[in-house]
């Protein structure tokens, strides 16, 4: 009988740290329990990591928040690889044989270790797809037991920057967690959102993001093409709040209230103007224009990644993230490229959700979350680790000296660097003294201690001085060792 796991995912998107947390049942269904968000803004851009102690920082606010709301300990995460340097490569290996031998799962691992090892400038391969293969003058996508003395196999390598992977472990570790598996973020949302049909008859996702814009495309149900382009819809947000010289957030509000990607010439045909701050106006044609214009330029290097493949996606292309929410996008797309099997997927309702938390299905910021915590199988939390005290009080003290005296037999001996003081008289010094140490006057002749030596004592460090200062160094000593 199966139990409970509690999964947590963790996603760096373009300038903000996001953490969802999901129980997984027994039968596979997944009930989304809570999310949390931390901006970071100086530390995160286009996905990518620039200044790492502020991103633990931010990871470290998000999981504590979980933490504190969950009423759980969380110790392991997944998380998800993303941003602009995110790409695929083609490579080709080729393989000569000796003899004419039938192609076996040992020539097939020999090829894709040889793939494994294709060096690239400053980057590293993170996955890889294979698309096809050539046995002789066929192309097939399973040669196993087909006989032939060549073979050619044809990979798609999914490559990002060497310090993307590096980067997210540091952070994962500054912030005292670890890390059960990566994720590419754009292939767990086109395997959440696409159906199987859609990626046999080919089709292609286009998922805005707020810094970037990240196109995946699919035919015969294998991934063909990825590419993250360094657009998205804060590119609008910008050009509108550098040309009207106004705030980021109401350049932003501006936007989406009165943004369309696509715009006919007689919805403007009257001068109208719209109110900002400072008491100012400005010509709503004008913030149309600057917004559809932008807009334009995104769709095309949309378009410059998909038209090699327009003939084969048999199911168009689809929309999704947070940016594709802008009016007329799809109208916008049909107008400037002529391909009309255009459409927008929301996140799918079918997950369930708990009562304290709704996720807008108007947009798919969370989709990529929401698929991390579905592919998931293993426990994020744990009971919290006790943690040790400053002290061990189990470990034997030694003993304190309290005096310097002879008591009883026993001699406490005077502390390293402090000088002895006189003992006590004993019994061979109080008697009579010779005849020729007569008029030496011994120690056991003084009763009372001379003004000199009583100065001294007074002066010198007493037995209490003493013991607070060798307290003092053991506390010391044991601060060091802990």
């Amino acid at each position: 009988m199966g139990v409970e796991k509690n999964i947590v995912a963790i996603e760096l998107g373009s300038s903000a740290v996001r953490a969802m947390i999901g129980q997984k049942k027994p039968d596979g269904s997944l009930c989304i329990t809570g999310y949390e968000k931390e901006s970071a803004p100086d530390s995160i851009h286009k996905g990518v990591v620039y200044n790492i102690d502020k991103t633990v920082q931010a990871i470290a606010a998000v999981i504590k928040r979980i933490e504190e709301r969950q009423k759980v300990y969380v110790n392991k995460v997944y998380i998800g690889v993303t941003g602009q340097s995110l790409r695929t490569v083609g490579n080709t290996i080729k393989r000569q044989l000796d003899v004419k031998v039938a192609i076996n799962e040992e020539i097939m691992d020999a090829l894709k270790d040889e793939n494994r090892m294709q060096p690239y400038a400053n980057a590293e391969i993170l996955d890889f797809v294979a698309q096809e293969y050539r046995v002789g003058s066929h192309l097939t996508m399973d040669p196993v037991g087909v006989m032939a003395d060549h073979i050619e196999g044809y990979y798609k390598n999914i490559i990002a920057r060497k310090t993307l992977c590096d980067n997210l472990r540091r952070c994962l570790e500054g912030a005292k967690l670890e890390p059960f598996d990566f994720f590419i973020s754009p292939l767990l949302l086109s395997g959440y959102l696409l159906t199987d049909p859609e990626k046999r008859s080919g089709c292609a996702l286009v998922d805005f993001g707020a810094e970037t814009t990240t196109v995946i495309i699919y035919e015969k149900n294998i991934l063909r093409h990825l590419v993250v382009l360094p657009l998205g819809g804060n590119t609008i947000t910008a050009d509108i709040a550098s040309i009207f010289h106004i705030e980021h957030e109401e350049a932003e509000l501006l936007k989406r209230t009165h943004g369309s990607a696509y715009t006919e010439e007689t919805e403007v045909a009257e001068p109208q103007t719209l109110n900002i701050s400072n008491d100012r106006q400005i010509d709503k044609k004008r913030l149309l224009n600057i917004i559809e214009a932008r807009q334009q330029e995104i769709l095309n290097n949309v378009w410059e990644q998909i038209k090699n493949y327009s003939d084969r996606l048999l199911s168009g292309v689809i929309f999704t993230g947070g940016a594709s929410n802008m009016r007329q996008l799809e109208t916008a797309f049909v107008k400037y490229h002529h391909f009309d099997k255009v459409k927008t997927r929301l996140m799918p309702t079918v997950t369930e959700y708990t009562t304290s938390l709704r996720l807008d299905p108007q947009t798919n910021t969370l989709a990529t979350l929401v698929a991390m915590l579905r592919r998931g199988d293993e426990e994020c939390t744990s009971e919290r680790p006790i943690e040790p005290e400053l002290f061990d009080t189990t470990k034997e003290e030694p003993a304190i000296p309290t005096s310097t005296t002879k008591e009883e037999g026993v001699v406490m001996q005077p502390l390293q660097g402090q000088p002895e003081e006189p003992s006590a008289p004993s019994a061979s010094t109080t008697a009579a003294p010779s005849a020729s140490a007569a008029a030496v006057p011994s120690a056991s002749a003084e009763v009372e201690p001379s003004e000199e030596k009583k100065e001294k004592k007074e002066k010198g460090p007493g037995v209490f001085q003493r013991m607070g200062k060798w307290i003092k160094d053991r506390a010391s000593e044991l601060v060091e060792e802990r």
